[in-house]
């Protein structure tokens, strides 16, 4: 079994702290029927904790990227913990949409050994994630769920995520806010979270079987400005709390964690 670098946790967090700030813009998504191309670029300095359950944090600059055609979307996929990816719209009908994607988490991630705690637990190799997409919007509020597995045979398992979003629009300000859980399977779980003999000889850790279940709870809220018709100012922030076996990991030294980033974004 392979086990997670301080580089490979450190993209997941970064993909993870974007989808959640990424929310609204499934939100705010073009109708399927506008065949134009919708580009939108910008960068951000963004705030998070080193991997899923450190005491440090890191901060540092973060570009962003998406497009849209019709059913198709490039780039980051909202929702989905998918910073880099391919989407169609299957469905959009009234308050209901449905959507597939494919894609990949960034970066080349290196092996345990890397001078951290986590050293002596491996590596776990970059792969290509499978998802499938859900919202429905009434209102104020959207309700979304996406399952997001690993199709390129890496160990990585499946998790599902479920989130509330309440919203509203005074002028040009978009208020967001609301809450989430990530579900885990067994194989995810063990993977991210699990300390195998092996792994345990050589880190020191103590040998752990995590098993399937809600794995964190999370709150996120956000604020986007339309500073004109093409340029758009954001602060995202978010907590999120593990559960289950993954607080219990002994790998774990903080269960509560915080991201926050501010963003510039140019749509054109």
């Amino acid at each position: 079994m392979q086990k997670i670098s301080v580089s490979s946790l450190k993209l997941i967090v970064r993909s993870a702290a974007l989808t959640a700030m990424a929310t609204p813009c499934m939100v705010l998504a073009q109708p399927v029927d506008d065949d134009a191309w919708h580009v939108s670029v910008g960068m951000g300095l963004i705030s998070q904790p080193k991997y899923p359950g450190s005491s440090d944090t890191r901060m540092g600059p973060m570009p962003t990227f998406s497009a849209t055609k019709g059913r198709f979307q490039i780039g980051a996929l909202p929702g989905a913990a998918v910073p880099l990816g391919l989407g169609y719209t299957l469905l959009q009908e009234g308050p209901w949409r449905f959507g597939v994607g494919i894609g990949t988490s960034l970066g080349n991630p290196r092996g345990g050994n890397d001078g951290s705690n986590l050293s002596g637990l491996g590596e776990i190799k970059q792969t290509t994630l499978g998802t499938v997409s859900g919202s429905y919007t009434q209102g104020p509020m959207t309700t979304m769920a996406n399952l997001i597995t690993d199709i390129g045979g890496h160990d990585q398992g499946t998790r599902a995520t479920l989130d509330v979003m309440f919203r509203t629009r005074p002028g040009r300000l978009v208020w967001s806010a609301g809450p989430g859980i990530t579900w885990m399977n067994s194989q995810y779980a063990q993977t991210y979270y699990g300390v195998t003999a092996a792994q345990s000889t050589s880190s020191g850790y103590s040998t752990y079987q995590a098993s399937a279940g809600v794995n964190a709870v999370r709150l996120g809220a956000g604020v986007d400005y339309e500073l004109t018709r093409e340029w758009r100012l954001s602060a995202k922030a978010s907590v999120s709390k593990l559960q289950g076996d993954a607080a219990n990991s002994p790998t774990i030294d903080k269960g509560t964690q915080s991201s926050y980033g501010v963003f510039a974004n140019y749509r054109f």
